[in-house]
């Protein structure tokens, strides 16, 4: 062997054993609270293909003179988003509503919105299911029952997870933020919003693997600034200004409500 292909295979094996100890030494280190500045705050979904997503948050506590957004995204194997959101405008009115695009290369094309006016709420579920070719869109107020509002084609049967090393910008989370049309939520002092996330795996509902977003998220709706954290395991918060208020844990209630999908009225 030559001298110089013995020291490129050398250089090599060097550099894969750093990465791999670099890697050891990321996941071993314990969680902690980190900052988000100008983007989303909450959590990216890390476990297997699904075909439903449920999405939990209780806002304790919300000091937002403008408003704010509890948002869960779903990217679709075939380039599909789905937004399902709970929303709280700056004049103080709620309301629930879908939102979907057709994301390719980084640009996405609006194909649907739609909202209704809901009863404001502190704690409560968002779901979304696919079934078929479509994309079925609901919410949870007591945890026990879905109520089912909207149903889009999507042609896809599989939500994918987000992947940070791979699409730091990947859009399946749950989040606050903005209420919309880009909007900004400007948190103030005690501020604290739980969230958490189950799949569906095919049987039953099972908590999720979750990261901190780390300011990703791939959505326009934004938090001036935020701190976020979770132990990887379904759920996490988002508070402002405290990164670990004296006794805070992570919450992450567990959905009493089957995944049955009522006929109806579909679109696209």
């Amino acid at each position: 062997m030559k001298a110089g292909k013995a020291l490129r295979i050398a250089l090599y094996t060097l550099l894969l054993l750093a990465l791999a100890l670099a890697f050891i030494y990321y996941v071993n280190q314990p969680p902690k609270p980190l900052l988000v500045r100008g983007a989303p705050a909450g959590l990216f979904y890390g476990g297997p293909p699904t075909t439903a997503l449920a999405g939990w948050f209780c806002v304790e506590d919300i000091n937002s003179s403008d408003g704010f957004s509890i948002q869960l995204n779903a990217q679709l194997g075939n380039g599909y988003v789905i937004q399902n959101v709970y929303t709280v405008t700056p004049q103080g009115q709620a309301m629930i509503g879908e939102n979907a695009w057709l994301c390719t290369f980084g640009l996405c094309i609006p194909l649907s919105a739609a909202f209704i006016n809901t009863t404001p709420t502190h704690c409560a579920w968002l779901i979304t299911a696919l079934k078929g070719e479509f994309a079925y869109i609901g919410y949870s107020l007591d945890g026990k029952n879905i109520i089912w509002y909207a149903a889009i084609h999507v042609g896809s049967t599989h939500i994918i997870p987000t992947i940070p090393i791979l699409a730091p910008n990947g859009y399946t989370n749950i989040v606050l933020a903005g209420y919309g049309n880009g909007a900004q939520a400007q948190l103030g002092s005690g501020t604290l919003v739980y969230l958490a996330m189950y799949y569906w795996n095919g049987n039953n509902w099972q908590p999720a693997p979750v990261g901190a977003l780390k300011g990703g998220g791939g959505i326009g709706e934004t938090v001036n600034h935020a701190w976020e954290f979770t132990n990887g395991y379904c759920g996490g918060y988002v508070t402002w200004p405290g990164a670990s208020p004296s006794g805070l844990g992570v919450a992450c209630p567990t959905p009493n409500f089957h995944l049955t999908i009522p006929k109806l009225q579909e679109q696209g």
